[in-house]
């Protein structure tokens, strides 16, 4: 590898580690703390419910 490949390699690396840390950083300060409660009731009746937009469109 050439020295200005290796410092790319080096760069983009450090980029993707920064990059992870400040995404977990988000995650732990807003994401992680919130849950949702999910019965099988309710699962059931969002998923028996049609769509209310027509894909086909009206001008049959």
């Amino acid at each position: 590898m050439m020295p200005a490949d290796q410092l790319l390699v080096k760069r983009l690396g450090v980029v993707l580690v920064i990059k992870l840390v400040l995404l977990f950083g988000l995650w732990w300060g807003f994401v992680r703390d919130q849950r949702v409660t999910v019965d099988a009731s309710g699962m059931a009746a969002q998923a028996l419910v049609q769509g209310s937009v027509s894909i086909e469109g009206d001008n049959k």
